[in-house]
């Protein structure tokens, strides 16, 4: 496959830069005897969570919205502190991906394009001067997969749409990506996505 020249590279957020997101709210579900989406369900895909990503509703409004509704469903008392705290284990960062985004940084500009809450924990440790470009969906008021935020990171980063690569853990983020012509990627490892960085010409050769 023939690539147009990268000049930039977008990451996303959960699932790439941290851990993977769901453990800790899939824990606490077998704590409480449920089964292991029984929250991870209203984080992914829940339009509660589409309102709280755009700063519609409060993270309390958003919480209280899930403890609620899994009460209601499964009979079992969910804890509003505990929800919170299994849902911030999502949000510890990698240092393996933290060190590709800084190679990357050394030979071509970064972006983080993320689904995110306003008021979530990571923000007062995160190493925001590896990116040359957030759009940050609570604070431009859209999120992926909306078409709309892709055109915003392609403005902030002042580039053709193709010169652009992006990688994501969820194929329903990469696909419009693709359509607007943006080179994007599903994420699976940090090798994987050092080896298509290598293909695409943002990296050397392993030496």
């Amino acid at each position: 496959m023939r690539y147009v020249a990268v000049a930039a590279v977008a990451f996303d957020m959960g699932g790439v830069l941290t851990q993977p997101p769901f453990g800790g709210l899939e824990e606490y579900a077998r704590r409480l005897g449920l089964p292991d989406d029984a929250f991870k369900r209203y984080f992914r895909g829940d339009a509660m969570m589409g309102r709280l990503e755009t700063r519609d509703i409060t993270s309390r409004e958003f919480f209280k919205y899930v403890c609620v509704s899994c009460q209601a469903q499964h009979e079992v008392r969910v804890d509003i502190h505990e929800l919170a705290a299994a849902a911030q284990k999502g949000e510890r960062l990698r240092t393996d991906a933290l060190d590709l985004v800084r190679e990357v940084h050394h030979r071509a500009k970064t972006a983080l394009l993320t689904n995110n809450v306003e008021t979530a924990g990571w923000r007062t440790s995160f190493p925001f001067d590896l990116f040359d470009v957030v759009v940050d969906s609570s604070q431009v008021g859209v999120r992926k997969p909306e078409p709309a935020i892709y055109r915003l990171l392609v403005e902030a980063l002042s580039l053709e749409p193709g010169a652009i690569a992006f990688f994501d853990d969820f194929d329903e983020n990469v696909h419009p990506a693709t359509q607007l012509g943006i080179q994007a990627f599903i994420f699976t490892t940090v090798e994987d996505c050092r080896a298509i960085l290598t293909q695409l010409g943002v990296l050397g050769p392993p030496s």
